[in-house]
C-alpha cells in the first residue's frame, strides 16, 4: 500500500511540473522594442526564438500597448508578467508601489528618442516654446518626461493639467502623426519610426535627441516574480531576449528585414519605407553586454537615478525613493 501511494504521489507531482505556464509579454509597436517585433516576425515564419530557450511547458502570449504607463497598469492588473517599457513609467509605477510593484530585468535599448519640429518657427531653444503646442505619447512616458524636462530648462511651466506657459499633449503616436501633418502640433517627441516618420514624409526636423539615454528596458512584476515555475520562466526569457539582441546586433541586415515586417503585421499595414527602416535603425543602439557585473549595476542606477529626479522636478512623481530594490532581479548579461 506504502508503494502505491509512493507511486500516486509521484505521479501527481509529475503531473503538475508538466502543467504548462503562460508568459504574457507587453510591448510595443516601435523600432525602440526591436528584439520583440523580430521576435514575433520569427514566430510568423515558423522560427520561434523563444520555444527551444523556455523551459517545458512554457509559451509566450504577446500583448502590445502604445506606451508604457499603459504596460505598468496591465503588470498591477495581472495582465502581463513582463513588458518592454521605458524608464520613467517603469520608476512612476515602482515609486507608487513604495519599491513594492515591479522589478527590471535589463536594459534592451538606447537612442531612437527625439523632438521633432515644424520647419518655419522659429522653433530652436526651450524659450521659443512659450504658447505652443508639443505631443508626447502618454502622459508619464519616457518621452513625455523629456519634453517638460527640456521645456523647464528654458524657464517655461509646464502643468501636467491646463495652463502653464506652453502645452504638452500626450497621445497615442498614430494620432500624433496625423495632427503633426495637418499642422495642428508645433512638435512632436517621440521614438522610432515615428521620428523618421515625421521628417521623412511630413518635413519636420529633428531639434533634440537622447542618442545615450535608456529608451528600452526589460521588467517584470514582483508578483510573478515571486511565483517559482513563472520566476524561472522569465529570467530564460530574459536570457533568450539577450541572445536575441546579439544577434540582431551581429546580423544588422536581418534585423532590418524582421523589424520591417513586424512593423507592417502589427500595424496591419504595407511594409514601411526600407531605407526609412536603415534610417530609423542607425537612431537606436541596441546595448551592449558589460563585462563586468558591478560596472553594469552601477551604470544603469546612475541612469535610473537621474529620469528618477527628472520625474519628480517635472512633478510626475512627488519623491526620489531607493532604487536597490528595483535591481534586485536584474539578470546577468555575460559577454559573448
Amino acid at each position: 500500500m506504502t508503494n502505491v501511494r509512493h507511486l500516486i504521489l509521484f505521479l501527481a507531482t509529475a503531473v503538475g511540473a508538466a502543467e504548462p505556464v503562460t508568459l504574457r509579454v507587453g510591448f510595443f509597436p516601435n523600432l525602440t522594442h526591436a528584439p520583440a517585433l523580430a521576435a514575433r516576425q520569427l514566430e510568423r515564419e515558423g522560427q520561434a526564438w523563444y520555444a527551444s530557450r523556455l523551459p517545458a511547458g512554457v509559451q509566450i502570449e504577446w500583448r502590445a500597448y502604445n506606451a508604457g504607463p499603459s504596460a505598468v497598469e496591465a503588470l498591477f492588473a495581472g495582465s502581463i508578467d513582463v513588458t518592454f517599457i521605458g524608464p520613467s513609467p517603469l520608476l512612476t509605477g515602482y515609486v507608487r508601489t513604495r519599491s513594492e510593484g515591479l522589478r527590471l530585468l535589463a536594459p534592451i535599448a538606447q537612442g531612437g528618442n527625439a523632438l521633432v519640429v515644424q520647419k518655419g518657427r522659429g522653433l530652436k531653444a526651450p524659450a521659443d516654446f512659450r504658447g505652443r503646442r508639443i505631443a508626447t505619447p502618454q502622459l508619464g512616458n519616457t518621452q513625455d518626461i523629456d519634453a517638460r524636462v527640456w521645456l523647464k530648462s528654458g524657464g517655461l511651466k509646464i502643468k501636467t493639467g491646463p495652463g502653464g506657459d506652453a502645452s504638452v499633449l500626450p497621445m497615442a503616436n498614430p494620432e500624433l502623426v496625423l495632427l503633426f501633418a495637418k499642422g495642428e502640433v508645433d512638435a512632436a517627441w517621440t521614438v522610432e519610426p515615428w521620428v523618421s516618420r515625421l521628417t521623412s514624409e511630413f518635413g519636420g526636423e529633428i531639434l533634440v535627441e537622447r542618442p545615450d539615454s535608456f529608451v528600452t528596458l526589460l521588467a517584470a512584476s514582483s508578483k510573478s516574480l515571486a511565483q517559482s515555475s513563472r520566476r524561472d520562466a522569465i529570467v530564460a526569457f530574459t536570457r533568450a531576449t539577450l541572445a536575441l539582441r546579439d544577434r540582431l546586433v551581429a546580423e544588422p541586415e536581418l534585423q532590418v528585414r524582421l523589424v520591417r515586417a513586424g512593423l507592417a503585421a502589427e500595424t496591419k499595414s504595407a511594409p514601411p519605407d526600407e531605407a526609412m527602416i536603415r534610417n530609423a535603425l542607425g537612431r537606436i543602439r541596441l546595448v551592449a553586454p558589460v563585462a563586468d557585473a558591478a560596472t553594469r549595476r552601477r551604470n544603469i542606477a546612475t541612469a535610473l537615478e537621474l529620469s528618477l529626479r527628472d520625474s519628480v522636478d517635472v512633478g510626475i512623481l512627488p519623491r526620489t525613493i531607493t532604487i536597490d530594490p528595483l535591481l534586485e532581479n536584474l539578470v546577468d548579461d555575460p559577454v559573448r
